[in-house]
């Protein structure tokens, strides 16, 4: 049944999940890329779908949703996806403590988590740095896909559903029922998304900024793949990142970690470092990251930053081979008021998904699927 045209602007994670939910709702689907595939956040973050790090209740929930949606589709559009799991690793009181209220807030068995103590972690994930560990938290769901291969298969995973795809085609325009290309050419809509990630600032700028969206560049870098007997295990993060997402921010021992960490990595929170580790299907461990704010970037990746970021990798995981070899960096918008789903509407019938919080890959079939459905309900 013809539900009315849809044009998508944008062809990261938030446009191909809002494409694909909307060709799957019976909408005229149309995608427009300003390059010739994606190149933007999307493919350059960990692969992580990553629950432990969502708000528990609703966003949770929609994350884990989010994760079904990703397990169907690997199948069907035939990408690499494994579910990994993630460990929390604590080496200072406070985290542990951090860890213990987390998991104590709701039902452990209930949410996958597992409070795991130094002995039974060093069994179970031998390349965990044992020196000053006070225990971790064990959480099941979390999984990870590799991002380009992940993207490039659901963008023909979506032309073979019916999506209409225009790439190396950028809008410069957005008009009551129309958005305006380069070229000249208008596709006309019934309703518009527009998810062009950092690029969505050139075409609605006083929103943005009225919503306070910041630019954002975070450096990351990927090993040499590791031996063929080494595997990770599950997904490595530690103290730092206990601090950066919003799952942990109410536990009442945060801010007294977050007060030492100030204290004795004053550099790593200067420059949002926290670290993750993740394996992919090529043996490799993709590691960072830094979080750098303003509205103009250096062209250069800093090495006193990446340094930052393997010296606490140090602290907490032991690979065999720690050889670094690619490095980039990715620039994406992000909320200055700690928001992880912003979603604006500049004009009528248009709507502006942005600022995930470092979760767009996350949450954004759950945030498609609210947007579809609205449309049902004007």
């Amino acid at each position: 049944m013809f539900r009315g045209k849809v044009v998508i602007v944008g062809s990261g994670i938030i446009g191909l999940a809002h494409a694909l939910t909307a060709c799957e709702a019976g909408f005229e689907t149309t995608l427009v890329e300003r390059d010739e595939r994606p190149l933007g956040a999307s493919v350059r973050n960990f692969g992580t779908l990553w629950p432990i790090g969502c708000v528990p209740g609703a966003e949770r929930d929609q994350a884990l949703l989010g994760i079904q949606r990703w397990r169907t589709l690997a199948e069907e559009a035939g990408f690499w996806i494994q579910p990994q799991g993630s460990l929390s690793l604590a080496y200072r009181a406070e985290a542990w403590d951090v860890l213990q209220e987390f998991a104590h807030a709701g039902t452990r068995e209930a949410n996958g988590f597992e409070l795991l103590e130094p002995d039974a972690v060093r069994r179970r994930f031998p390349a965990v740095r044992p020196a000053g560990l006070r225990g971790a938290l064990h959480s099941a769901a979390e999984t990870v896909v590799n991002p380009p291969a992940a993207l490039a298969a659901l963008v023909d995973h979506a032309r073979r559903r019916g999506v209409t795809m225009h790439f190396d085609t950028p809008v410069v325009k957005v008009h009551a029922d129309a958005v305006e290309t380069s070229s000249g050419h208008c596709f006309a809509f019934d309703q518009l998304v527009i998810a062009a990630g950092d690029e969505m600032r050139l075409l609605f700028p006083a929103e943005l900024a009225a919503a306070q969206i910041q630019r954002c560049r975070l450096q990351m870098m990927r090993t040499v793949p590791q031996p063929p007997n080494f595997h990770l295990g599950t997904i490595f993060v530690s103290d730092l990142t206990l601090c950066h997402y919003p799952a942990f921010q109410d536990c009442p021992s945060t801010p007294k970690l977050r007060a030492r960490l100030a204290a004795e990595l004053p550099r790593h929170l200067e420059w949002g470092v926290h670290v993750i580790a993740a394996q992919h299907d090529d043996g490799s461990l993709v590691l960072g990251d830094s979080h750098e704010y303003g509205s103009d970037f250096a062209f250069d990746l800093r090495a006193d930053i990446e340094e930052l970021i393997l010296e606490a990798l140090k602290g907490f995981a032991q690979p065999p081979d720690p050889r670094i070899a690619a490095r980039w960096h990715g620039v994406y918008l992000k909320s200055k008021i700690g928001q992880t789903q912003v979603v604006l509407h500049p004009r009528e019938r248009v709507t502006m998904v942005t600022a995930m919080g470092g979760l767009g890959m996350t949450l954004s079939w759950g945030i498609a699927q609210r947007t579809v459905e609205s449309w049902s309900r004007t």
